[in-house]
Parts: C-alpha cells; structure tokens; sequence
C-alpha cells in the first residue's frame, strides 16, 4: 500500500511540473529548416488569438475582441483573416547574410474554422472563469522560401504582432536505411 501511495504522490508531481513546464513553453516560435543548400521551410507556432488582435483591433482588450471575432459570420471571419495575414506575409522578412532579400512563399494558415472555434474556446473560458489566464495551443502557419544560391545563414524578421519569437534553425541529417540493415551511425 506504501508503495502505491509514494507512486500516486509521484505521479501527482510530475503531473503538475509537466503542466507547469508545458506552460512556460514560449508561445510563439518559429522553426527554420534547411532542407537542401537553397530550400528553407518555415513553421511558425504562434499564439494566433493575440496576433490577430494586435493586427485587426489593438485598442480592443483580448477578452472582448474574442467576443466579437467569435460571433462573426465565416464569411466576414474570413475577410478579417484575410487582412491579418497579408500583414502577417508582408512583415515577415528573411535575408541572406548579404543582405539579399528572400520571398517567402506557399504560405499557409490556420483555416477560418479552426480560427472560429479558437476563438469561441476563448470566449467560453472567460465567460466561465473571467478571472482566469486562458492558454490556447499555438497555431501553426507555414511558408517555404527557394534561394537562388546556397544558404550559409540567414537573418530573420517577424511582424510586431508576432511580439518575442524563440527561433530554432537547423539542418537535417538524412540517410536511407535499407531493409533489414542497420543505418550507420545517427549523430546528434
């Protein structure tokens, strides 16, 4: 029975500092993948309800800008949306190290459904706990960008709206593995 009790009380800890350690995750990062010398995919997870409110009403305060985007028709919702992501796209600059300016392109974002029911999540949680720090899960936006010389580095910028972004880049390693054969080895 002790040994029960000391797992249920360890259980008990480690589900609270996994809640606590999910909740200091930064909301907003961005993911840049170098996939081959000139090809770069860009996976951005935001807390989208924010940005949006920064880009299409800052002056409202969150709770009842949620309200208002949440009761609005999917046609209007859309051409709000619309709006937020051409700013989105225009504001989000990627440079070579020279100073070369690279388009990003095949853009995309969360759909006015998932959009919604974010939104209507947002406006059930303050309507039940006013008081309450809503936290949604990031949404994920994406866009690739084609370099015409190979990619050494880069530099990155973000629209305000995105405000702090935690950037994480790297390269893959690939490698095939035939079947029945170990791969060589996988270094990290």
């Amino acid at each position: 029975m002790q040994h029960s009790s000391r797992t249920l009380v360890t259980l008990a800890v480690l589900s609270i500092a996994a809640k606590a350690w999910a909740h200091e995750l930064p909301a907003n990062r961005a993911t840049l993948v170098l996939r081959d010398q000139t090809h770069i995919s860009v996976t951005l997870y935001l807390s989208y309800g924010e940005a949006l409110r920064l880009a299409l009403a800052p002056q409202r305060p969150m709770p009842e800008f949620v309200m208002v985007y949440a009761a609005m028709s999917p046609d209007v919702l859309q051409k709000e949306l619309v709006k937020a992501q051409a700013k989105f796209q225009a504001d989000t600059r990627l440079y070579l190290a020279a100073g070369r300016e690279l388009s990003l392109t095949n853009w995309v974002f969360p759909d006015t459904k998932q959009v919604r029911e974010m939104l209507q999540r947002r406006t059930m949680q303050a309507l039940v706990d006013s008081n309450g720090h809503a936290h949604d899960e990031p949404l994920v936006i994406r866009a690739e960008v084609a370099s015409p010389e190979p990619v050494t580095s880069v530099r990155v910028q973000f629209p305000e709206e995105f405000q702090k972004v935690l950037v994480v880049a790297y390269r893959p390693t690939q490698l095939w593995v035939e079947p029945k054969s170990w791969s060589p080895a996988i270094k990290f």
